[in-house]
């Protein structure tokens, strides 16, 4: 799910599963990616599966995002990412 006024950069991977290697034949269930409203997500970064990324959250560029930031209002980045900066919500 992508929400409202949500900007994708150029090359960015939005994972929904994986393979398992030990059982090609069988398929693999996938866990949605949630993303809010306002989101940006920067260029190269990878989002995998199961992630949920709330309201006005900024993933930086070449981030790889293994986990949920619910709470949105922040900027992400690394890897694995991690929260840089909360963003104030009274501005």
């Amino acid at each position: 799910m992508l929400g409202q006024g949500t900007y994708i950069a150029k090359n960015v991977g939005i994972i929904t599963s994986n393979h398992d290697f030990q059982n090609l034949a069988e398929d693999q269930k996938g866990k949605d990616v949630i993303i809010g409203k306002h989101c940006r997500i920067g260029m190269n970064s990878v989002i995998l599966p199961g992630v949920i990324l709330g309201d006005h959250t900024i993933v930086g560029a070449g981030a790889v995002v293994t986990h949920s930031f619910p709470d949105g209002y922040c900027i992400i980045g690394g890897n694995p990412a991690r929260i840089i900066k909360t963003l104030d919500i009274s501005e």
